[in-house]
């Protein structure tokens, strides 16, 4: 009899339950989602590394993920196998055969390309998770986008032709950081930032510079909203100085000039802003931002929107309010089938914030009324972080005693309890047992 021998502990344990490759790849997400880590997969290029014992450690949460699976520390399931039960005898004539066909196999897949039809098809699908992002709820978002990206993944180990491997990083970028996007919309500041350096890497690797300046746009979204606003600056600038012109650059000034007014450089933010105006008038012909579009874009709805939530960090009530109600406007001028309403709220608070400001608080009151009565599925990181905000403002001495001050915050409390971030890691906890 001849024998194989497993080459480590992870690979007998997946022989003991009979389990193939694409069976232990399919069974990865459910597992995840068993232990409470939603959205976590893994590749068929990386499993293999780990069954080889030839893979640094995995990320914290795909060990999590294995020794959930398995009942063994991941340092046990990545060493050697047990010895005594390490060899399972299978006759020569198998060993054979198998040989014969995983080196056809291999020919057949070294020779492969997908169907051009088959890019035509992911394609279309990102463009359109790029445009559902604006009207779809995140947690729905989360799960197509981890299958569109398994699909992309699962292409690139199918084909060796250099063109459809560029395309497919392309995908692959775009994907990542639309799970950037939802990561933080879901409340997971690290797992967003590590989707957006995943696509900046993805656009780096096939030259792709508006790939690239909407990855760093993202990370810094992601860095000042978790209290880093000067590591935001120094990717910003950073950033600008190989962005094409247009959009991808428009984007990067309006992010950065929120970054700026969180460390308090008021003119910066001006200039910013101004820049950001500057490069919307060059901007709609970028094949890859402006065609596709969506979470993708960056319009004068967009950089009102983010020149209103500066102003409000800076405390200028005023210009807070003027821009907030420029961004509500123009919101309001696009059909509602593709109208962000993620961001329009966000202005509806930021105008809420700039009425308080100014002492107006029954303004302040009416304008969140929309706001609060919004399904806990569609209450994103950004709209508690907004109102986390009033709330602190409502709480310092000049409002304390206010009639409207008590009902605002008391309506902000229930809405962030019941907030994306919130209602989410219960589901996972719930999961996790």
């Amino acid at each position: 009899m001849a024998a194989r021998t497993p080459r480590t502990r992870l690979e007998q344990r997946i022989w003991a339950k009979h389990l193939s490759l694409r069976m232990f790849l399919r069974e990865f997400p459910e597992q995840a989602t068993a232990c409470g880590e939603m959205g976590i997969v893994v590749s068929e290029r990386q499993a293999k590394r780990w069954l080889a014992g030839n893979a640094p450690t995995p990320r914290p949460e795909s060990c999590r993920v294995l020794e959930h699976w398995f009942a063994e520390p991941v340092e046990r399931l990545f060493g050697p196998p047990d010895a005594e039960l390490a060899r399972a005898t299978v006759s020569e004539e198998e060993l054979i055969v198998n040989a014969a066909r995983e080196s056809v196999e291999h020919a057949i897949d070294a020779a492969s390309a997908l169907d051009p039809s088959a890019l035509e098809h992911l394609h279309a699908a990102a463009a359109r998770a790029a445009r559902a992002y604006y009207v779809t709820p995140p947690l729905e978002m989360l799960t197509e986008l981890v299958q569109l990206r398994n699909t992309v993944y699962e292409q690139l180990d199918r084909t060796h032709k250099p063109r459809q491997q560029a395309e497919l990083y392309l995908l692959a970028g775009q994907v990542c950081g639309l799970l950037s996007s939802v990561s933080w919309d879901l409340g997971h500041p690290a797992v967003a930032e590590e989707q957006a350096r995943a696509a900046h890497t993805y656009g780096n690797v096939i030259d792709h510079p508006s790939l690239s300046a909407w990855a760093r746009a993202l990370q810094v979204t992601v860095a000042f909203w978790s209290g880093r606003p000067r590591r935001a600056v120094g990717i910003a600038t950073a950033a600008l100085e190989t962005a094409p012109p247009g959009t991808a650059r428009a984007r990067l000034h309006a992010v950065n000039a929120r970054s700026l007014a969180l460390i308090g450089a008021r003119q910066e933010v001006q200039d910013a802003l101004n820049a950001a105006a500057d490069e919307l008038d060059r901007a709609g012909c970028d094949p890859f931002l402006d065609e596709i579009g969506g979470e993708l874009g960056f319009d004068r709805s967009r950089r009102a929107l983010c020149a209103g939530a500066a102003f409000v960090a800076l405390g200028d009530g005023d210009r807070a309010e003027t821009e907030a109600t420029a961004a509500l406007e123009l919101f309001g001028q696009m059909p509602e089938a593709s109208r962000w309403r993620a961001g329009l709220l966000g202005a509806t608070v930021d105008l809420s914030t700039a009425r308080t400001l100014r002492g107006d608080l029954a303004g302040a009151e009416e304008a969140l009324a929309p706001v609060f009565g919004l399904d806990p599925a569609r209450r994103t990181e950004a709209l508690a972080q907004r109102l986390y905000g009033l709330g602190r403002l409502l709480g310092t001495a000049r409002y304390r005693g206010a009639v409207e001050s008590g009902r605002i915050g008391e309506a902000i409390e229930d809405f962030t309890a019941n907030s994306l971030a919130r209602t989410a890691a219960t589901r996972a906890i719930t999961a996790g047992g």
